[in-house]
C-alpha cells in the first residue's frame, strides 16, 4: 500500500523539471527592437516643425526630438510649422518622410472680417 503512494509523488517530480525546461526559451534570443521596427510599417501623420537644419523634426504633441533619415524630404521648409506623414522608428528616434502638407500659420489679433464688426 505503500508503494502505490510513493508512485505518484514520484513521477510528479521526475516530470517537474521536464515541464520547467519546456517553458524556458532555448532557442536563439528575441530581438524586440527589430518587432518595434516591423510594427511600425504604416505611415503616421505627426504634426511639428522641422529643425533649422532640416535634419531634425519636433513633434508637437510630447515635443519629442525626432531624426530625419531622409533629410532631402523636407529640403526648403527649414524651420516651419508643417504635418508629416512618415514610417516611425521609435527604438532609435527617427522618421522615415513619406509626404509633407504645411500647415497655415493662425492669425493672432483682432479679425476685422468677423461679423462682429459689420454694421
Amino acid at each position: 500500500m505503500k508503494k502505490r503512494s510513493w508512485i505518484p509523488i514520484v513521477v510528479f517530480l521526475t516530470c517537474f523539471p521536464l515541464g520547467v525546461q519546456a517553458g524556458q526559451n532555448t532557442g536563439a534570443p528575441h530581438d524586440q527592437a527589430s518587432d518595434a521596427r516591423k510594427a511600425s510599417r504604416k505611415a503616421t501623420s505627426i504634426p511639428g516643425k522641422v529643425g533649422s537644419d532640416g535634419k531634425t523634426f519636433t513633434a508637437d504633441k510630447d515635443s519629442r526630438i525626432w531624426m530625419v533619415s531622409n533629410p532631402d524630404a523636407l529640403s526648403g521648409i527649414d524651420g516651419r510649422h508643417v504635418k508629416v506623414k512618415a514610417l516611425v522608428d521609435a527604438a532609435r528616434s527617427q522618421l522615415r518622410i513619406v509626404s509633407v502638407s504645411a500647415i497655415a500659420e493662425q492669425r493672432a489679433g483682432i479679425k476685422l472680417d468677423d461679423d462682429a464688426f459689420r454694421r
